[in-house]
């Protein structure tokens, strides 16, 4: 069994390996492309195209980063994000790696790389960039779920053990400088499993050159009480989990822990 705590510190990066269930994962990509034909005005009754044609058609319409913005507020609508955090074997390694109290940022954009993507909306490759640089702390992880992705899509690539340099100096969002000797690593990744990084850790996309769409959710996991070492206070968190203790103080409701507050009277 892997300690991703240990290969997280050890590397700046860990993959937790078969964790979302194949049905959810199908229920996602239906519900992505439904969402699709409806930006797309497509009748209810005529049959779904498929997802990367849908895709190229809406983008047509709307621009790249509104239908990432509409796909990601229609899965969080729908309250699938959630069931992704439902699922038992995610949840219990990131409440091993982080605690019992759970939360994540609603304020995540889905990631679609395709041959269809205006080569002019460049944020959507990103260059080596530390998501500390974003308002990410270092008590929290950011993850990357991919929904959809073929073997020839490509994943992102890694500088491993760059986390422990810090927060290293950026202009025009990137490094201003890197050291000689690194080492990179591309994301080995499926369907499936999810990646864990640390807010420090450097990261690139890897541009999809291949026929099939690839997409991702990148989403920021902390612990509800670990202290804010950067804005994260500035962005809208959901609850995933609660430990015994915060639904203790939910039960009692305020911070005096009032005698017999629930206690039904006779």
């Amino acid at each position: 069994m892997i300690d991703h705590s240990e290969k997280l510190f050890n590397d700046g990066y860990t993959i937790i390996n078969s964790c979302i269930d194949n049905k959810l994962l199908k229920k996602i990509k239906d519900t992505i492309n439904f969402k699709l034909s409806d930006i797309n005005e497509i009748a209810d009754k005529k049959p779904l195209p498929k997802l990367e044609d849908n895709f190229k058609k809406a983008i047509l319409k709307k621009s790249q980063f509104h239908v990432q913005k509409i796909l990601s507020k229609y899965l969080m609508d729908l309250n699938l994000i959630d069931e992704i955090f439902k699922s038992p074997k995610l949840l219990q390694e990131l409440t091993k790696l982080l605690g019992p109290d759970l939360e994540y940022m609603t304020d995540f954009e889905m990631a679609i790389n395709s041959r269809y993507t205006n080569k002019k909306d460049t944020y959507l490759i990103k260059k080596y960039h530390q998501e500390f640089w974003s308002g990410m702390g270092i008590e929290a992880l950011q993850l990357w779920i991919p929904i959809v992705l073929a073997k020839d899509s490509g994943t992102m690539e890694l500088i491993k053990n760059s986390d422990k340099w810090g927060h290293i100096p950026h202009e025009n969002k990137e490094p201003v400088f890197l050291p000689k000797k690194i080492e990179k690593i591309v994301l080995q990744i499926s369907e499936g499993s999810v990646a864990a990084l640390s807010a420090l850790t450097l990261h690139k996309t890897i541009k999809n050159e291949s026929k099939n769409i690839r997409i991702a959710l990148p989403i920021t996991v902390k612990n509800t009480y670990y202290p804010n070492t950067n804005n994260s206070d500035l962005f809208n968190f959901r609850k995933i989990k609660k430990s015994y203790f915060t639904r203790l103080r939910k039960t009692l409701g305020n911070s005096h822990f009032s005698p017999f507050r629930t206690k039904k009277k006779f």
